[in-house]
């Protein structure tokens, strides 16, 4: 197994730019890396006079610090200079498997789809998501959870990326386990669902692998990626912009640091991956072996806060131990 090196590591923890020379020298040099609206912005700032250069740092340090890079093909592209390069590359073959066993819901009604947060799969046939998740489209019965009637479907679809047109859709069965409470957050519940979905789809394709749970414990600064579906969140819509380039709802590879592994409950860990609301559901991966720590349930953008449920903590429910 590979190891990150101490100046790797040094490089992506204390990495700022603070020069508007470098800056600009970072998008004239990876203009091809940056979606239209992002470009649009800043070659609308580089043409003004004077330039708003606190703006321009401010942007390019969100892109380059906490990223949100949009996959395709099952895939991501990291520009050579960016501080995440050495170690993302130095892992994608991990990553790229993780990333297939990631798919969005989506309701479908009428004949329209409906984007509903992020699932990953767990075995054969098992999807993990939040609770809040499955609230949308289910409803609580006294026998448990059963899914909401009015919907023609509920899939989870695992290629809904960006400029790419191709279905990879299972749909969803029943559900099979549902922590509950009245707030996750709040009343001391892990925020934490199982459904069962289709082994194989209408088109004869399989779904796609289960991801590996991370044995051992988390560490502090330990290198991780969440894999979701982000989609608009118009609390804060200029940093919002300034991340996503206003593109939402496809799958993205978004990278960052466990910050806090001892947290109030005994449920969750902290980290700072730039997330949005559609990436409740979300797997966090372990960007050294590509297997799952924890699934993202709640965050804040605004200072770059999230926070998952450990993976321990899933293996205790699925053993229906109590928490």
């Amino acid at each position: 197994m590979k190891y990150i090196s101490k100046e790797i590591l040094d490089r992506l923890l204390n990495f700022k730019i603070e020069s508007i020379v470098n800056a600009v020298e970072r998008f004239r040099n990876h203009k091809e890396l940056f979606l239209p609206d992002s470009k649009e912005k800043i070659e609308k700032i580089l043409d003004s006079e004077p330039k708003n250069e606190q703006l321009l740092l401010q942007i390019l340090n969100h892109d380059y610090i906490r990223p949100a890079f949009v996959v395709q093909d099952r895939s991501f592209s990291v520009p050579l200079d960016h501080p995440w390069q050495p170690i993302l590359d130095s892992y994608k073959a991990n990553l790229e498997k993780a990333i297939q066993s990631v798919g969005i819901f989506e309701i479908v009604k009428q004949g329209k789809k409906y984007p509903s947060g992020t699932g990953w799969v767990l075995s054969e046939d098992l999807i993990v998501t939040n609770q809040h998740v499955v609230e949308i489209f289910c409803e609580k019965t006294s026998d448990g959870y059963k899914l909401k009637e009015g919907f023609d479907t509920i899939t989870i679809d695992f290629n809904e990326e960006f400029e790419r047109i191709h279905d990879f859709e299972f749909d969803v069965l029943e559900i099979v386990h549902v922590e509950e409470d009245d707030t996750s957050l709040y009343d001391h519940t892990p925020d934490i669902a199982i459904l069962r979905v289709e082994k194989k789809n209408k088109n004869g394709r399989n779904l796609p692998p289960p991801l590996k749970l991370y044995e051992g414990p988390i560490t502090f600064n330990q290198l991780i990626a969440i894999i979701g579906f982000p989609s608009a969140d118009y609390k804060m819509p200029i940093k919002r912009k300034f991340i996503f380039n206003n593109i939402y709802d496809v799958k993205r590879l978004q990278p960052g640091l466990i910050k806090d592994v001892n947290m109030l409950y005994d449920f969750d860990f902290k980290h700072d991956c730039a997330t949005l609301v559609g990436n409740s559901g979300s797997p966090v991966v372990d960007i050294i072996t590509g297997h799952v720590v924890g699934t993202h349930f709640a965050g804040s953008l605004n200072v770059f806060e999230g926070y998952a449920v450990r993976t321990d903590v899933l293996r205790r429910i699925l053993k229906n131990e109590a928490i």
